[in-house]
């Protein structure tokens, strides 16, 4: 009886241990299914393409693209100065107006040495039929005939003599006159020959090249009378004239600005003009970012002198050279020049040369750009490595990937798509 009580109480404690090593087994396996679904190595994170846009933000000051000289057109006296520093000017606007007397006295000198030489030129191209060749066969025609008459007076005046008629002396001075008309004779054929050579060969240039120069300086005279008005030869603005001396040898004072009367010398400065249809920023770059900066980065354009006013401009030269600095040790600046394009007439009313303005110039831009904590890189003998999948259900792979620019999120990398990353412990 005991033996048998003894037997079932055993049964009943193996049957109790079964159902608890069946219990622990069931809670052990009820608290690991949940980690099932992640990574031993760690969790997945989705990424997404996004623009990526780097930028450096600087200062600088607007200034005309161009600065340019007006001289005076000749010498002369100022009839009138029509502008003042400072004033907007458009193109083809009167500036300053000469007065043209002395210059109107030197072109009718020049048009008078013209009419000359264009005549001798025309006489030389008839010259057989001028009036030196016509006096030259005159005289040559004189000279033939006097010989002539005395050649046929000395036949007679031989004639004569052998019969006695006339003396001896009177013969020899027949002779002796008929040599000298010979020679008179051979002197006009000469004079008549150096007339006819006188329209061509050398003369022929020379009167050529004379009527040639005084072509050339009457035209030139001309055009300079002209330019009597000095006009804008494109909108801007009237500015104090840069190095206002007087040429070398000039009697004229080119100190202070222009005005009524002044006597001025032809190339002395009057006054500048800087361009305003085309403008350029000015800024310095730390030494830090001037290897972001190349030409043609967009760049943009704000100020407090034109506030609403957005400007787009564009990296133009990026300077080698660094600005000079009394500060030992400190950061060397690089001087960068920005172009502006071509403004509109409601632009031009708020911007003005002067203005400092603010400008953020994009270093870099992707509009699809994707951005990964470093934790999902994964190092190895060939590069780096992604684990990667397209969606939550999808097998994983590793994907190799190359990096690109530094963001505070992370490191944007190549080669990789949307999806699932996962991050490394």
């Amino acid at each position: 009886m005991t033996t048998d009580r003894t037997t079932r109480r055993k049964r009943w404690l193996q049957s109790g241990a079964l159902g608890l090593v069946v219990v622990a087994a069931a809670a052990v396996i009820d608290y690991r299914a949940p980690a099932a679904d992640q990574p031993k190595n760690g969790q997945w994170i989705p990424v997404q393409a996004a623009p990526l846009v780097h930028q450096i933000g600087l200062v600088g000051k607007i200034e005309p693209q161009k600065t340019i000289t007006l001289t005076a057109p000749f010498d002369g006296n100022v009839r009138a100065v029509l502008v003042e520093q400072g004033q907007r000017v458009e193109p083809g606007q009167t500036l300053l107006q000469m007065d043209p007397a002395l210059l109107e006295i030197q072109l009718r000198d020049a048009l008078s040495a013209q009419l000359k030489a264009r005549r001798a030129v025309q006489e030389l191209q008839d010259w057989s039929n001028s009036q030196q060749v016509a006096r030259s066969r005159r005289s040559l025609r004189a000279a033939e005939m006097s010989v002539g008459n005395n050649e046929r007076k000395l036949r007679e005046s031989q004639t004569l003599f052998q019969r006695g008629i006339i003396a001896r002396s009177e013969l020899d001075d027949l002779q002796q006159q008929l040599q000298t008309q010979r020679l008179d004779l051979q002197a006009a054929q000469g004079d008549l020959q150096q007339a006819l050579e006188q329209g061509k060969g050398e003369y022929r240039q020379i009167a050529d090249m004379e009527l040639t120069n005084a072509t050339v300086k009457y035209e030139a005279l001309r055009t300079l009378l002209a330019e009597k008005n000095v006009l804008a030869p494109f909108a801007g603005i009237v500015v104090p004239a840069p190095g206002a001396t007087s040429p070398p040898g000039s009697t004229a004072t080119g100190s202070g600005p222009v005005q009524n009367g002044s006597r001025v010398t032809q190339g002395q400065v009057l006054f500048g003009l800087a361009n305003i249809e085309q403008l350029k920023i000015v800024s310095k770059v730390s030494e830090l970012d001037i290897n972001q900066l190349h030409q043609g980065q967009s760049v943009e354009i704000l100020g407090d002198g034109f506030d609403g006013v957005r400007l787009d401009g564009a990296v133009d030269i990026v300077s080698s050279l660094a600005l000079p600095s009394d500060a030992p040790g400190g950061s060397a600046q690089f001087p960068v020049t920005l172009s502006v394009p071509k403004l509109s007439k409601e632009q031009l009313q708020r911007v003005r040369l002067g203005m400092s303005a603010r400008l953020t110039i994009i270093t870099y831009r992707n509009e699809q750009a994707i951005v990964l904590p470093p934790a999902a890189l994964q190092h190895v003998d060939r590069g780096l490595v992604v684990e990667y999948r397209g969606a939550v259900d999808q097998p994983v792979k590793r994907v190799a990937v190359t990096t690109g620019q530094a963001t505070p999120e992370g490191v944007e990398v190549f080669g990789l798509q949307p999806g699932f990353v996962r991050l490394l412990e």
